[in-house]
């Protein structure tokens, strides 16, 4: 099954990044010469989506110059901006991002900061959106196994149980895996919520006591880019750039 839409969460202060997110949105900071965003959007291209909504708050106007260059690039790409007037956190970005997307089927959401290394027979993405549709749930999460993660700290935030594919959120952090920032959600599972501020966490976790919620596990790598000494990191292991 191909999922055909994506909202990509770039509208947060990520005050841990300053002083490089001073001026900039997170997800413009760049990984191998590369905007994370640009990353991402390859990412989407690849797995057959044709409509991405972004979402943008912080440095706004370096947000609209860098979407004017990818419409560019990709002209057969529907590309909105969901632009907040005041900032609404993940959950009512998401919300508000509502407005651009079709409510009937699935879409992918992911944090503007993802950075993600496919596995080498196939797509994160193509196994994600297969992994949701194998579940029939609502919202499936991309989990990475904490034991992968050497570059970059790790949080062990989620576990799966692999019968079921059940995820719960291990409120001491001693899961197994951590989650990605990367996610399948149907838009009916927005429905209860209006266009307030708050985490999308609180979705998340309601579906967890519903054990209602999913995880897949990623057979790629993941980089939890959360300070400039991991974006560092990751330039100069992966890319051999140093700063």
């Amino acid at each position: 099954m191909i999922i055909h839409q994506a909202l990509i969460m770039a509208a947060g202060y990520a005050t841990r990044m300053r002083p490089l997110t001073d001026t900039l949105p997170k997800p413009l900071l760049k990984v191998g010469g590369k905007p994370l965003l640009t990353h991402i959007i390859d990412h989407l291209v690849k797995a057959g989506v044709t409509t991405i909504v972004i979402n943008g708050y912080h440095a706004i106007a370096a947000l609209k110059d860098y979407m004017t260059e990818i419409r560019k690039e990709h002209p057969d790409l529907t590309l909105y901006l969901s632009q907040e007037e005041s900032l609404l956190d993940t959950g009512g970005g998401a919300v508000k991002a509502m407005e651009y997307l079709d409510r009937d089927v699935p879409f992918y959401m992911i944090n503007g900061d993802a950075f993600w290394v496919d596995a080498t027979d196939r797509t994160t993405l193509q196994t994600l959106a297969e992994s949701h549709y194998a579940n029939g749930g609502d919202l499936t999460l991309l989990l990475q196994s904490i034991h992968s993660m050497s570059l970059t700290g790790a949080v062990g935030d989620y576990d799966i149980d692999l019968d079921t594919s059940l995820a719960s959120r291990s409120l001491d952090k001693t899961g197994e895996y951590m989650f990605t920032g990367i996610r399948v959600c149907h838009p009916q599972i927005m429905s209860p919520y209006s266009e307030t501020c708050f985490s999308f966490l609180e979705i998340m976790d309601a579906l967890d006591k519903k054990d209602a919620l999913y995880g897949c596990p990623h057979r790629g790598d993941w980089y939890h880019i959360s300070t400039p000494e991991d974006l560092d990191d990751v330039n100069k292991s992966l890319f051999g750039i140093t700063a």
